[in-house]
């Protein structure tokens, strides 16, 4: 039996965080990126959409399309708290969960599907995307397939709220009459280049590779022998869910949109870092060492190349603030303005809490008692008013600091 593989992706996720905060937003044309010449939209609702705004663009540009548009800034706490609540409810389907970014998932089902004796897999997913709307508010659109990129490719098909089921003998019915730009894995720089030769469907590059077209594999290269396993329902099926005990603790997120966009880019990477420190801290462990890595937006030689930076500590450490400016000081050093489409954080060289022995100087003594001092301080001045309005700098958002600046 093929394994039962879901790709379950939230329909414009950061929209509908905004219109759950605020229902008013529902049917209207919104944006969610940064103001001013720089700003860029990182994702917008399906009205914006039919005005011609996509991810990617200038909001300026944005703006001239729908002088009526909603411009919202980044929200990104308030995005992963609903993100959390979207990977804790699909738990109680499959705890075999591969998350792929904020606000996508791939499942193994096939386990649940066997010891629930599923014969209606159609009326089981309804009822899983209905209970996720019911508990958090949250579209999504769900893929099934035998392999990885099969249950991506069909979670595109239909939306929102679709549920598109993809088996071996489907794939020439539902995949190959898609256009070659929905292709999974192939760049915005290549398919315009397949389209020049002629190559307009997915079964039209299919069709090539079975015919060692030449031009075909000038442009894609030895990645022809990956197009057509995938085509021919042959490749990953492996949903990597997270280890017990782990050796270093990292995520990695795909953007929206390629971006260069220094603010952007810095902004996520904090945002991913802290959900990383989280999770180290629940592990009971102490980091050496934190790695940024950067996916280039680039297709070449078969992948997309990509560069990793470290940086180590002295001593292993947990505290949040440390870990935080280490990682903004090590971007600062190394981002050098290319285009990218993926940004991850990683912290590892672990030691278990109660092994870590930390060597204590007179200054690094003081500097953990002044934030032992100010922690406690913090919290009780919330528990007294029963909100939580007191936070350290490094926990603000960086769009409220921006409004702090002169």
């Amino acid at each position: 039996m093929s394994k039962i593989i879901l790709h379950i992706d939230l329909n414009q996720f950061f929209v509908r965080c905004e219109e759950i905060k605020n229902p008013s937003l529902i049917g209207k044309a919104v944006i969610i990126g940064g103001e001013g010449r720089c700003g860029i939209v990182s994702t917008c609702s399906y009205k914006a959409r039919e005005y011609g705004i996509h991810s990617g663009m200038p909001t300026f540009q944005a703006k001239m399309l729908c002088k009526n548009v909603i411009i919202l800034p980044v929200d990104y706490k308030f995005y992963g708290l609903l993100s959390k609540e979207f990977i804790n409810y699909i738990k109680q389907y499959s705890k075999n969960i591969e998350q792929m970014s904020i606000d996508e998932c791939f499942v193994d089902l096939t386990e649940t599907y066997k010891k629930n004796k599923i014969t209606n897999i159609n009326k089981f997913l309804t009822d899983l995307q209905q209970g996720l709307f019911k508990k958090t508010q949250l579209k999504c659109s769900i893929g099934v397939a035998p392999t990885k990129f099969l249950a991506k490719m069909g979670s595109d098909i239909k939306k929102p709220m679709g549920i598109t089921i993809i088996r071996k003998r489907d794939i020439p019915n539902i995949i190959f009459p898609l256009k070659i730009s929905s292709f999974f894995g192939i760049g915005k720089k290549t398919y315009p280049r397949l389209e020049e030769i002629g190559i307009n469907t997915i079964g039209d590059l299919y069709n090539a590779i079975l015919s060692n077209n030449n031009d075909v594999k000038d442009i894609i290269g030895n990645f022809s022998d990956s197009i057509k396993d995938e085509l021919d329902g042959n490749s990953n099926d492996i949903v990597e869910s997270q280890r017990s005990d782990p050796k270093s603790i990292g995520v990695s997120r795909t953007f929206d949109h390629d971006t260069q966009n220094t603010v952007e880019i810095k902004d996520y990477l904090l945002f991913l870092a802290k959900g990383v420190i989280e999770s180290m801290i629940l592990e009971d462990k102490m980091c050496q060492t934190i790695t940024i890595i950067y996916k280039n937006a680039e297709y070449i030689d078969d992948r997309f190349s990509s560069k990793s930076y470290s940086k180590s500590f002295k001593n292993p450490t947990n505290n949040k603030d440390t870990i935080l400016l280490a990682a903004s000081d090590l971007f600062d050093k190394t981002y050098k303005g290319q285009i990218i489409r993926l940004i991850g954080f990683t912290v590892k060289n672990f030691k278990n809490m109660n092994n870590a022995v930390v060597q204590m100087t007179f200054d690094n003594y003081k500097l953990n008692e002044k934030e032992n001092e100010i922690g406690l301080l913090i919290n009780q001045l919330n528990r007294e008013i029963n909100k939580d309005t007191f936070l350290r700098l490094s926990d603000l958002d960086s769009e409220k600091v921006k409004k702090w600046k002169y």
